[in-house]
């Protein structure tokens, strides 16, 4: 009897997709296929699961800092992985990387592993989750297609910008712009970060402002060097108007959003250009984002040579109780339903 179970036994094991916390074994397997360039960064991640669940463990007593890796297997083979990351220092919201893939599955399909993937990522059991947050490109249909399924709600376009052609620039301009036009561009201090802050919360609208739940200090946290805050200086007093915030999504990697307030202001054609013409020249990799219905930003973009390379989604889920029950969608809503109760973005969006 147990000699006839046994083949099967390992018949199923082989073809079942497993679904965890990136473990040691799990870098064996891409040893054993000799796939070494993904090891040191797995190795990294690998450090960093087990700081963010020491993290976890003092509920508010220590912010959350730290990402953790989940991995797909089937069988001995390590098919793929997501990250997740606290997107505030609480915890509280959540965010999560676009999934990478390291081999075929044999006998799954790769929408299956990606669903498990990401499901299982919302049923983890941390301290102080309540809410989802997600950026896609808006071309990852099958992605967008499973975030669907598992309920997640479209909040916003993103439009990103690479500045590798960006037109070139002389330092020394700047100071004379910045004194003629009366405008200063600030680093981000534990003092001035809910200007930023304020500026943030006007672009975005409530159901999304509650599900992200940032605060002042989470933005004074973010990098001094990129992140700025631009003041409009008059006689009587001083304004911050705009602002450029590091990115901190899991996929962000030297990415910048420019945010404004909603009343478009005419200095600030001298005073955006200048600033980010001085941060991309010290590294040109840098991507720059901004939303997709602002015209007047994406104007500007195009006119200090930034190049838009692709559009995201913005996506959200909470597992709070909404009390907004109109903006819910069924799971077998198309793509284009989701964006529907959006704004119409000004490139046409495919659906599935």
């Amino acid at each position: 009897m147990t000699r006839e179970l046994f083949p099967r036994l390992t018949e199923r094991s082989r073809k079942a997709i497993s679904v965890g916390f990136l473990r040691i074994n799990h870098l064996y397997y891409l040893v054993r296929k000799r796939q070494l360039a993904p090891l040191r960064n797995l190795h990294l991640l690998l450090l960093r699961g087990w700081i963010a669940k020491i993290e976890g463990s003092f509920s508010n007593l220590v912010s959350k800092k730290q990402p953790v890796c989940l991995v797909a297997t089937e069988g001995n083979s390590l098919i793929a992985s997501i990250l997740i990351k606290p997107n505030n220092r609480r915890g509280t919201c959540w965010s999560i990387s676009y999934p990478k893939i390291y081999n075929t599955p044999e006998y799954n399909t790769l929408r299956e592993i990606k669903l498990r993937l990401i499901k299982y990522s919302l049923d983890i059991k941390m301290t102080n989750i309540n809410n989802w947050i997600l950026k896609y490109p808006i071309d990852s249909l099958e992605e967008l297609s499973i975030l669907r399924e598992l309920g997640f709600q479209p909040q916003d376009v993103i439009s990103a910008w690479s500045s590798t052609k960006i037109n070139s620039y002389e330092n020394d301009n700047y100071k004379s712009l910045e004194g003629r036009n009366s405008f200063s561009w600030e680093q981000v201090t534990i003092d001035n970060s809910e200007d930023l802050w304020r500026i943030e919360n006007s672009g975005q609208s409530l159901q999304l402002r509650s599900i992200i739940d940032r605060k002042p200090s989470d933005i004074a946290k973010l990098s001094v060097k990129l992140t700025r805050i631009l003041y409009l200086h008059s006689i009587k007093k001083s304004v911050a108007v705009a602002g450029i915030i590091e990115q901190t999504f899991p996929d962000d990697i030297n990415t910048l959003r420019v945010i404004r307030n909603i009343a478009w202001d005419e200095r600030l054609k001298d005073a955006l250009p200048s600033i980010i013409k001085i941060i991309t020249t010290k590294d040109s990799s840098l991507t720059v984002e901004c939303d997709s219905k602002d015209e007047d930003l994406r104007h500007l973009f195009k006119l200090i040579g930034l190049e838009e390379i692709n559009q995201k989604v913005l996506l959200s889920k909470s597992n709070l109780q909404r009390s907004e029950k109109k903006l819910s969608l069924s799971k077998n809503s198309s793509l284009g339903t989701m964006l529907d109760t959006l704004n119409p973005p000004n490139i046409p969006i495919p659906s599935p």
